[in-house]
């Protein structure tokens, strides 16, 4: 229990020695065998991500992209020869994109398509949006319960199109049946199904649930805000796209058509309405002046008859020069009171009714067109970020009430500017009036009709001037409104998508195959790192703190062997049998002393191949003339007599108790001079028995009737039955198994050799892969597949005499055997 507390400790920390140690290591021939015998996994991880990406591209809805391409400007011929002001409202590009991007803006485009119910067919495990494809058409529709809308309300439709609408809402159930063509009402709303155009109404075709849902128009703008991008492409070609993308080819399609269909008629109706709120100012002006002069012209006429007075204009020129100064001046400053007055009143009125574009045109030319400017803009966004907000919450909301203080400070300021401008006009216009009477009182001495007259006249050639100016700036106007062409045109109409463009199904089969890939080859190299068997001479050799003496290996036998047998009679000139006549050589250089020899043969656990070893070994060293026996001392767990293929009725265990002879033990086998003992009956104390006297008595017996003495020990890393018998061989022999036998395990051999003092003991690797050597790998010193076995060949197990063959290099990389 000790050992193998020890042993796993030991197994640790060479795991933990191994990764530490990993980069400086690497062992491309090793990685490249577990690269080998790991392909199956490495396929099937490739396998199974090209499954997975099968079912991620036949269960993944696919999306598609529409682009509109759009160029905005505009072109006014009457103004560039006119020479006038701008008429139209300017806008920026990146204004304009905004516009595109705002939640009221998108709502304004969805009203040009029928999106007001949506139908769906959903399958087994996608599900579809018919759009206008759907077999029928609800139409006539009145929501009587807005919280029907966004429920699905699913369609059980007969083979005659008629049937029954079923959903749940506040916990009921509701159905009610319907046909096609009649109004079918419900206690949430009424409708009517009809057929599309030029089709009958019937079920699909597939098995599948179609339902429809009333969309609610707050929920399509969400919902199709994410799927909507617009921006500018060329800034100096003004040019701007839009891009829809959804998972039906055709409301994509439509989605960007009308965006942009939505935005030149917008764009059309808000610069034209800017130009309209001009000419009504004017309008309104000319009228109010016109009623001025002609009441002006009346009172000139009526003075002149009745004071007989015909023509004044060469009297006291200098005071009419003067005074129709200050006069224009008070007149301009009447106009410009007008116009804050005009301000103050729409500020005044409901915000929602309230035009901004009509007031900026007011302000142009004006001395306080600055200090309004800023402040009506304000006033402007803040209106636009009200309307935004009432969209998506309502007006008691804190946030919309918030936007509203804003607004309701913004027209304090508005209106206080207004006033504080309209005290300083009052200032000024106090100021020429009182310079003009100032004025006039130095000609009192004048006649007082002909004061009276130049009164009746100056007022007359104002109204007059003011007039005539307002028709010009009318005609101007409306000129250059007639000459307004607005060039915003659609250069690229949005196309219906043939191809998705998510997902993309060569990315997704290359990334999946290639995750596949690389997991496989995780586990390769977890596997690598794992790895903690002897696989060759040279782990022995490193993880040996004594000196191991290294007798050969044994290849491992291309065909399943089910018991431990004899394989060198089979075929003397194979490669395993090569491989025993080399551990047999080697002995001579552990003990080549004349006389009987023992050979003790043990290992750490079970299933290592002692047994094979022993039996084998003993046969090779037969074939040089030699009188082998093989004695089984591995009582608990018998194999010689399986090897052999007879019965195991008597054997050690009864000789040893004395029960029976060694003649009546020993049995021969088909090789000449080779005879074994086999264990016997399992006896329930077999360390009393090897350890006891009568073992070695029996030893000394058949030294003086065979040349060697081959013992197969029992593994003593379970057991230490047969360290006495090591101990006391002339051959010690310990058995590690390639591929199975774990790299501590050597440590029992140092154990064995330190504490034991066993120096004799030497190493037989057994089971070992000659196709490694394919992948570069050395097996360091021992044997080295001499006598014509080495690099490129294997043994052919059908031909007789271990025919050799060279492969190509795909066979020694897969392992396959190429036949001639």
């Amino acid at each position: 229990m000790l050992d193998d507390v020890s042993n796993r400790a030991a197994s640790l920390d060479s795991y933990r020695e191994r990764i530490t140690n990993f980069s400086n290591e690497f062992d491309l021939g090793l990685f490249l065998y577990i690269l080998k015998r790991s392909m199956v996994w490495v396929v099937l991880c490739v396998l199974l991500a090209g499954a997975a990406a099968w079912l991620y591209l036949r269960y993944t809805p696919n999306t598609y992209e529409s682009n509109v391409l759009m160029q905005l400007s505009e072109t006014n011929n009457a103004q560039k020869v006119l020479e006038v002001n701008p008429l139209m409202e300017n806008t920026s590009l990146n204004a304009d994109v905004e516009l595109l991007k705002s939640k009221f803006f998108i709502a304004k485009a969805l009203q040009r398509l029928p999106l007001e119910v949506g139908y769906f067919f959903k399958g087994n495990i996608l599900t579809n949006e018919y759009y206008t494809h759907s077999p029928f058409l609800v139409d006539d529709l009145v929501v009587l319960d807005e919280a029907v809308r966004g429920l699905q309300i699913t369609v059980d439709m007969g083979e005659d199109g008629n049937g029954r609408l079923h959903y749940f809402l506040d916990g009921g159930e509701y159905s009610v049946g319907y046909t096609v063509g009649v109004p079918v009402a419900t206690p949430h709303f009424r409708c009517v199904i009809r057929p599309r155009k030029g089709e009958r109404v019937k079920p699909p075709e597939v098995d599948g649930t179609l339902y429809i849902i009333i969309n609610h128009p707050k929920a399509l703008v969400a919902r199709f805000r994410g799927q909507l991008l617009a921006g500018i492409q060329d800034q100096n070609a003004k040019t701007v796209f839009i891009t829809c993308r959804d998972n039906n080819q055709y409301l994509a399609r439509d989605v960007a058509q009308a965006m942009a269909d939505a935005f030149i008629e917008y764009d059309l109706e808000r610069k034209s309405e800017s130009a309209q709120s001009i000419v009504r100012f004017i309008q309104s002006q000319k009228d109010t002046v016109f009623a001025q002069l002609k009441d002006s012209e009346i009172r000139l006429q009526r003075f002149r008859k009745d004071n007989r007075v015909s023509d004044m204009e060469q009297l006291l020129p200098l005071m009419i020069e003067r005074s129709n100064e200050y006069e224009n001046r008070i007149l301009e400053l009447e106009i410009e009171d007008n116009l804050l007055d005009q301000i103050e009143r729409s500020t005044n009125t409901d915000p929602d009714k309230m035009d901004v574009y009509e007031l900026v045109p007011l302000l142009v030319g004006t001395s306080y067109e600055e200090t309004l400017s800023s402040l009506i803009d304000k006033l402007e966004d803040l209106l636009n970020e009200r309307r935004e907000a009432l969209m998506d919450v309502k007006p008691n909301n804190m946030a919309a009430q918030e936007i509203e203080k804003q607004i309701n400070l913004q027209k304090k300021l508005i209106m206080a500017s207004i006033g504080t401008l309209r005290k300083r006009l009052a200032g000024k216009r106090a100021d020429y009036e009182g310079r003009i009477a100032e004025f006039e009182g130095r000609f009192v001495t004048l006649p007082e009709k002909q004061m009276a007259y130049s009164r009746i006249q100056r007022l007359f050639n104002i109204n007059e001037k003011y007039y005539i100016d307002l028709l010009e700036k009318d005609i101007e106007y409306r000129i250059s409104k007639a000459g307004y062409v607005p060039d915003n045109r659609v250069l690229e109409e949005a196309p219906l998508p043939t191809s998705p463009v998510s997902p993309n199904r060569n990315m997704v089969m290359v990334m999946y195959i290639l995750t596949g890939l690389i997991l496989g080859m995780l586990i390769v190299l977890v596997r690598y790192i794992l790895h903690d068997n002897i696989t060759s001479l040279n782990d022995i050799a490193k993880q040996s703190n004594a000196s191991i003496g290294i007798l050969g290996m044994v290849p491992k036998y291309k065909k399943e062997i089910p018991v431990s047998q004899l394989l060198i009679d089979k075929n003397p000139k194979s490669l395993i049998a090569e491989s025993f006549r080399s551990v047999r050589t080697n002995l001579q250089f552990v003990d080549n002393s004349e006389g009987p020899k023992v050979i003790a043969i043990t290992s750490t656990i079970s299933g290592e191949g002692k047994t094979f070893v022993a039996i084998n070994l003993a046969g090779i060293i037969s074939f040089g003339g030699k009188r082998v026996i093989v004695l089984d001392l591995d009582m608990r767990k018998p194999k010689i007599h399986l090897g052999f293929g007879v019965e195991n009725v008597k054997g050690m265990s009864t000789l040893l108790i004395g029960k029976d002879t060694i003649e009546d033990c020993v049995q021969r086998s088909t090789l000449k001079g080779l005879d074994f003992i086999t264990a016997g009956p399992i006896p329930p104390n077999p360390s009393e028995l090897i350890l006891g006297s009568r073992m070695s008595e029996i030893i000394a017996l058949l030294k003086t009737s065979y040349d060697v003495i081959l013992v197969d020990n029992p593994p003593v890393g379970l057991v230490t039955d047969g360290i006495s018998m090591i101990q006391a061989a002339d051959y010690p022999i310990y058995i590690f198994r390639a591929d199975y036998s774990k790299k501590v395990f050597v440590h029992n051999v140092d154990r064995l050799i330190n504490e034991n003092r066993i120096r004799k003991l030497s190493a037989v690797l057994n089971g070992v892969d000659v196709d490694r050597n394919k992948y570069g790998y050395n097996y360091g010193y021992g044997y080295g597949y001499g006598y014509g076995y080495g690099y490129g060949y294997y043994e052919d197990k059908h031909g007789p005499g271990g025919v050799r063959r060279k492969e190509g290099w795909w066979a020694r990389f897969t392992g396959s055997k190429k036949k001639r």
